[in-house]
């Protein structure tokens, strides 16, 4: 991809809808809309919206549609560009997607007009990555976190740590430089300060990425238990219907089942698990194994326990325990079930009892690990692992107390290095073939 190069692509959904939105850019953009008008003598203004009929090669009508000039530098990408919103018939988009790639314009690549605001300066790399997690974030926790990050908060925190870490540097090559030992023992615990301060606001972020996570792409909250307790009828109670198959027959759940819901302002994968069990059946342990792993990824257990049993629960964290089939007992026994297990949910998922309850300690709970700063999350996994590496470069620095300058030194330009990476000051076309492979075509 050069600067030079027109290309298009659409931005919205593919499918029927109200409207589509078609997007070209590069220097020709305009020139290659105006052969699809009629009326040869049409201008375009930029920035301003045009109502015009689109025609073909062979002069039949496409649609009539607004057309959006915008010239560079004053544009998305930094580069002149051209929306077209046309009525959302897939029809409609094909036939205005063969006229344009036969004027010579090519499909765009994934993320490519990102990418290209980037090559032209218009966003920064950290702001790239912020719009790819807006578009998919699914909560409005994850839309502020992404939005904050857009503005450029998120580059100007990694850019004060890298610029301490740049003063530390210099500090320490100019001691080594002058050789003057007996400052060595002061410069050395200066540098291990500036280091300790690093670390912990890179642990705070690091800290973040998992609350983060859980804005962006939905919590996994897992439903689990042993067989025949109830699992499944919980599952479908919580999403008001039926998704699961429910028998009397335990094991009828052999493999995870999972579907996405909004619980207040959270949206959340809600995951049916096989019972767990010992059992001979090979199949139905490939299930429980595969139980077992979806609980160690979960956000937030549910353990579902048959209330005519009442079997004891392993403490975990960020767990409810559910007792169903209450329905099967009577008030007295609930009663003395509620005195000995206070922090225990009652439901019975045949009739929905409790159900709505269960909702509310959910959506507690949610609360409780999404409460966030929105000035301290980072959603980027490639983030995280630089900031990783940032911390397992300076850790040892720190806990050995070391005193040598010329290793902190050392220690300090790697660190340095990772945080270039980060913010992509170098490696760029690896980092940005990386980071745009996520991206839609038409962003």
């Amino acid at each position: 991809m050069t600067k030079k190069e027109t290309y298009f692509a659409l931005s919205t959904p593919s499918g029927r809808s109200a409207t589509a939105t078609i997007r070209i850019s590069g220097p020709n953009s305009k020139k290659t809309i105006l052969k699809l008008f009629k009326n040869k003598n049409k201008k375009l203004e930029p920035g301003f919206n045009k109502v015009v009929s689109l025609y073909n090669k062979n002069n039949d009508l496409i649609d009539k549609c607004v057309v959006v000039y915008y010239k560079s530098p004053k544009s998305f990408t930094g580069n002149d560009m051209v929306e077209i919103h046309t009525h959302g018939n897939p029809v409609i988009v094909d036939t205005v997607s063969r006229e344009l790639l036969g004027l010579g314009v090519r499909h765009a690549d994934a993320g490519e007009f990102t990418r290209t605001a980037l090559l032209n300066n218009k966003i920064d790399l950290i702001q790239a990555e912020s719009l790819l997690s807006l578009i998919n974030a699914k909560s409005i926790a994850g839309v502020q976190i992404s939005n904050t990050n857009l503005t450029g908060a998120l580059t100007k925190r990694f850019k004060k740590m890298r610029d301490l870490l740049i003063r530390t540097q210099g500090t320490l090559e100019y001691e080594l430089d002058i050789s003057e030992t007996e400052n060595q023992k002061e410069i050395s615990k200066q540098a291990l300060n500036s280091l300790k301060e690093i670390y912990k606001k890179a642990d705070a972020l690091i800290s973040s990425t998992k609350n983060a996570r859980i804005n962006i792409d939905g919590a996994r909250i897992v439903i689990f238990g042993e067989p025949n307790v109830g699992k499944s009828s919980v599952f479908n109670a919580l999403l008001t219907y039926k998704r699961s198959i429910v028998t009397e027959i335990a094991g009828t759940t052999r493999d995870s089942i999972q579907e996405r819901l909004n619980i207040g302002r959270h949206n959340i994968v809600l995951i049916d698990t096989a019972g767990i069990r010992n059992t001979k059946d090979r199949v139905e342990q490939l299930g429980i194994d595969r139980s077992n792993e979806e609980i160690k990824d979960a956000d937030i257990l549910l353990h579902i326990v048959d209330a005519t049993k009442n079997t004891d629960s392993e403490k975990r964290k960020n767990q409810l325990i559910v007792l169903n089939k209450i329905d099967l007992l009577s008030e007295n026994e609930i009663e003395v079930i509620k005195n000995t297990n206070s922090k225990t949910l009652f439901v019975s998922a045949k009739n929905k009892t409790g159900i709505n309850l269960l909702i509310e300690k959910i959506e507690e709970k949610l609360s409780a690990i999404t409460n966030h700063n929105r000035n301290e999350h980072i959603t980027s996994l490639r983030q995280e692992q630089l900031l990783v590496k940032v911390n397992k470069t300076i850790l040892p620095i720190i806990k050995n107390q070391e005193t040598n300058i010329e290793i902190i030194a050392h220690h300090t330009k790697e660190a340095i290095d990772h945080f270039d990476q980060l913010l992509g000051k170098t490696s760029v076309d690896d980092i940005l073939n990386d980071v745009f492979s996520n991206f839609c075509v038409g962003k």
